[in-house]
């Protein structure tokens, strides 16, 4: 069968028994006029998207970085002309958080080469660490300092423009984590983002997961993080479901905190899987580029279907990863072999991505876990991977009398394991 893997797609072998874990549904793609007519017309506890704007004085529209897809091309021409139309001043900025800085290549890629060429002017920097280029409102209950770019201060509409997926501990991506930590300081999101570490029982928090919101301590600190720095802005999310052709299958949008929780609830009604039973083995796919564009985007899938596989099971990982690493703090962090050490050295000192790397430490330490990738055999398994060196190497393995999966895009789907005593 054919598996994602970066912009292409592998053929692989799979026993005749293997269970194809993916979601039957098939959700028609929306066309142009529907997209637009929702923006338009269906806004979620706010003024529609026109009055917004008619209101506005100068508009700050945050778009995800290259790690995300939006659909933002789809409709963002209209919405932009709409903005002219109503003569307001405008600008875009890239929702990029912690992660590098985009390419001027991958700004076309996301803006599309007629809206980049027509508005590059228009581009705000982002840069977490520029002190200078943020401003302070103040901290929540658990001491998170809320930092912005200060075009957050110079604008009073923020648009968030952003794709609703799984977040590996906060609980979903998009909405409000456009503007914390997607335009925020690295301070900001390294204090939120600890609050992952549970101190009293020494592991990660356990609401801190992939689709809950309830009892999720960075969610929460992420609200009232954003509800400090709400006053005086006028806010409008917008919030899509993609497929796997990057074609909008839902839009709604409206109120940033409401309209998010409602796209999130659809999330999960059109992605879910009830799973009876744990696996002994498992092909493994993000669901290709740009969920696998680098390890500490691949490892969000890993911990995805943590719950699918028996403890000491096998996970045959395809993940391209062609920017390698993604970040030099994850790739150094494992120098510290185990992931106890990893733990006690967080609490020392927290790094975003050093947590990222103890995620992953603790899949590689409860599964054995095959990587086909773009990384070498010593670079895997440093991390704990063990290489596979090619498709046909699946050969060698007996997975006679075993229980086999294949999930292809695991970046994009929720297992609900129905049987929690098997775990």
């Amino acid at each position: 069968m054919d598996i994602p893997y970066g912009k292409k797609k592998l053929e692989i072998s799979i026993p005749d028994t293997s269970d194809i874990l993916i979601k039957r549904e098939i959700f028609e793609p929306l066309n142009k006029k529907d997209i637009i007519k929702h923006i338009k017309s269906d806004s979620v506890h706010s003024s529609m998207f026109e009055e917004i704007v008619a209101h506005s004085n100068k508009i700050l529209i945050v778009l995800p970085d290259i790690t995300r897809k939006s659909g933002s091309h789809f409709f963002l021409p209209e919405l932009i002309e709409l903005i002219r139309q109503k003569k307001k001043d405008f600008s875009i900025i890239f929702a990029t958080g912690t992660h590098r800085a985009l390419t001027e290549n991958e700004k076309k890629y996301i803006l599309t080469d007629n809206i980049y060429s027509k508005y590059k002017n228009h581009i705000l920097k982002h840069d977490p660490e520029n002190i200078q280029e943020l401003i302070y409102y103040g901290k929540t209950r658990n001491n998170t300092p809320i930092l912005l770019n200060s075009a957050y201060f110079r604008h009073d509409t923020i648009i968030t423009i952003s794709s609703v997926s799984y977040h590996y501990f906060a609980g979903f991506g998009g909405g409000k984590k456009m503007i914390i930590p997607g335009i925020a300081g690295s301070k900001s999101a390294t204090y939120n983002h600890k609050l992952i570490l549970d101190k009293n029982c020494m592991r990660k928090h356990p609401k801190a997961v992939a689709g809950n919101l309830k009892g999720n301590p960075i969610h929460m600190d992420l609200n009232e993080a954003l509800i400090i720095a709400s006053k005086n802005k006028n806010f409008f999310g917008i919030n899509t479901i993609l497929n796997d052709n990057g074609d909008i299958i839902f839009i709604n949008s409206g109120d940033i905190f409401i309209s998010h929780l409602e796209a999130s609830d659809a999330l999960k009604k059109m992605t879910s899987i009830n799973i009876r039973k744990q696996y002994d083995i498992l092909f493994l796919s993000c669901g290709g580029f740009p969920k696998d564009i680098n390890m500490v985007q691949t490892q969000k899938s890993i911990d995805r279907v943590a719950g699918v596989v028996k403890a000491g099971g096998k996970i045959f990982l395809f993940a391209e990863c062609v920017d390698k690493y993604g970040d030099t703090s994850f790739e150094n962090f494992f120098d510290i072999k185990e992931s106890d050490m990893m733990f006690e050295h967080l609490l020392k000192g927290y790094h975003i991505n050093k947590q990222t790397a103890y995620s992953l430490k603790l899949n590689t330490e409860k599964f054995d876990i095959y990587l086909y990738s773009s990384f070498s055999k010593s670079e895997s398994e440093r991390m704990g991977f063990k290489k596979l060196k090619d498709i046909e190497s699946l050969d060698n393995f007996n997975m006679n009398d075993k229980s086999v999966a294949v999930v292809t895009d695991a970046y994009n789907t929720y297992f609900n394991l129905e049987n929690k005593d098997c775990c």
